[in-house]
């Protein structure tokens, strides 16, 4: 992969893309992967990741390569309750913001830490504070179509991100869908920036990196801090991003044989958009609904955001939300890799 636009963007020296489309993937595997993404789609989608796929066994990363580990987080006391412009959306993130202050969530919120043994010590890993002043992090949003988050096969990412930047990297484990629907991931990771702020880390010294259904929550989440007008992270890495919910570009029909993702339209209850979006509100149209910012970041006011960078891959059923996002942020890099689709960029 060629890294050099990423090193320049990210860090004098370094690329956290590192390593994200380096594996060379054989055609027999490429052609398996879309056939057996075409066929679990609907099936992932209307049951959720873990009910279709069974647990991946975690991969064992020895400490003498990095540190892995999982740790709670809350929501600061200071964070204030959203106010949003749609009313419908508005009356989500309150009932969200209420059942995390009254402790009604019945799961923790819990983030992975992960560190090459370069980078700090398990006991440095495990105190989520700034090391020293000005330590800068990244906050990684991990994809799974909005039905899946923190994959396990993505340990060796996470450490190696932390040993090409030289710093920690925290995951936060987000609810999914279908048993927790939108806005309850975008709370999660916003809380999670919140937490790592209200901790004594600067919003200036966060790099937000989004991988797929991660890219659409992590601008969402850019999005919501600066409704809130709260500080909003140094700089935002994307790849794969899914940033149209209406599934509009013309790239999923165009790259249906060459992906893996698999195209259902979001007139049916069972696509993408709306398992995450749930069950929708009475009088609600749900196309228009679906092109709210904090839903579709394509629409909202991503040009006035942080440097923004876009990793995509020609033969991604997501090529054109990439691109259009591309074109809506004029100070936006984008970079292509051609033949890649949404399974061969992401290895």
């Amino acid at each position: 992969m060629d890294s050099e636009a990423a090193k320049q963007f990210l860090n004098p020296d370094i690329s956290m893309m590192q390593g994200v489309g380096d594996m060379e993937v054989t055609e027999e595997e490429n052609t398996l992967a879309i056939q057996m993404g075409h066929i679990l789609s609907a099936k992932v989608l209307e049951l959720g990741m873990d009910a279709v796929v069974p647990a991946m066994r975690d991969p064992e990363i020895p400490s003498s390569v990095g540190q892995f580990h999982i740790v709670p987080y809350a929501m600061p006391a200071a964070q204030q309750p959203y106010v949003v412009d749609d009313p419908v959306i508005q009356a989500r993130l309150a009932r969200v913001y209420e059942q995390e202050q009254t402790g009604e969530l019945e799961e923790p919120n819990t983030m992975v830490v992960a560190c090459a043994s370069s980078v700090c010590t398990s006991e440095q890993a495990l105190d989520v504070k700034p090391q020293s002043s000005g330590e800068r992090i990244v906050l990684y949003v991990c994809g799974g179509g909005f039905v899946s988050s923190d994959t396990a096969l993505l340990k060796w990412h996470y450490v190696r991100v932390s040993q090409e930047l030289g710093q920690r990297v925290f995951v936060p484990r987000y609810h999914v869908a279908p048993a927790h629907v939108f806005p309850r991931a975008i709370h999660d990771v916003y809380t999670a920036f919140m937490y790592l702020v209200n901790q004594g880390f600067q919003a200036q010294d966060i790099t937000v990196l989004g991988i797929s259904a991660g890219a659409n929550i992590a601008l969402a989440v850019v999005e919501l801090l600066r409704i809130q007008k709260e500080p909003e992270p140094s700089r935002i890495v994307v790849v794969a991003p899914c940033v149209d919910l209406t599934l509009s570009m013309d790239s999923w029909t165009r790259n249906h044989d060459k992906c893996v993702l698999g195209y259902i339209p979001v007139d049916n209850p069972h696509s993408m958009p709306r398992v995450y979006y749930g069950d929708v509100e009475s009088g609600v149209d749900v196309l228009a609904m679906l092109r709210h910012p904090l839903l579709s970041p394509l629409f909202g006011r991503v040009h006035t955001g942080p440097p923004l960078q876009i990793h995509s891959g020609t033969y991604d059923a997501l090529a054109d939300d990439a691109v259009a996002l591309a074109q809506r942020v004029p100070h936006a890099e984008l970079i292509t890799y051609l033949g890649r689709n949404h399974y061969t960029i992401l290895r």
